[in-house]
């Protein structure tokens, strides 16, 4: 058993005291969002998707994440705007139902916003998103009773994009990574010249 001696105790700093270094440590930032009843129950969770939700095992562990909310009547809004491995309507649900997205021109779209409703958990209500086009406005379900609310997907970008200075710490001369299609980097360098960002 340790004991400590009494002269070790003091009730002044020693000569050799140097203050220690104090840093708050930063909670990971959450990556959704959930709406609840009064009583704390989930009504609606929405899900900023990450890559770590879409490779490897990462994929797996969403998936049954996924899984639990839907089988636990929740609605959930999944918001899938990361380029790298795909759509997650290409890697988490059928090949047809991947397909029913193709835009007209016979691409996928870029990224989707897709909307699991608790009380028709089979059906799916997806959002395509193209970068030539402002991002959507959507649905968010409540309870069955509740009308739906909207999110505007558009504004919520501009105010990150203003709030965390993107516009001063992009480098818009440089194309994205991974690469775009060739008609989609058409599209942006376009865009990019008509606001003067390149």
């Amino acid at each position: 058993m340790w004991k400590v001696r009494e002269d070790t105790l003091l009730s002044s700093a020693p000569p050799n005291f140097s203050p220690p270094l104090t840093r708050s440590i930063t909670s990971p930032k959450p990556r959704h969002l959930a709406i609840r009843e009064k009583s704390g129950d989930l009504v609606t969770a929405i899900e900023l998707l990450s890559p770590t939700n879409k490779h490897s095992g990462g994929a797996l562990t969403y998936l049954q994440k996924r899984q639990h909310i839907i089988n636990l009547g929740v609605n959930l809004v999944e918001v899938d705007l990361i380029r790298k491995w795909g759509l997650a309507l290409e890697q988490f649900e059928s090949e047809e139902m991947a397909e029913s997205i193709r835009l007209s021109d016979g691409r996928m779209p870029a990224h989707s916003v897709n909307v699991f409703r608790a009380e028709v958990p089979l059906d799916r209500e997806i959002y395509p998103i193209t970068y030539s086009h402002v991002l959507p406005a959507i649905r968010v379900p409540l309870r069955p009773d509740d009308q739906d609310i909207w999110l505007n997907l558009q504004e919520l970008a501009e105010q990150c994009h203003a709030d965390c200075g993107f516009d001063k710490s992009t480098n818009y001369s440089r194309n994205p990574e991974p690469a775009l299609s060739p008609e989609d980097t058409a599209w942006l360098d376009g865009h990019l010249k008509s606001i003067h960002f390149r």
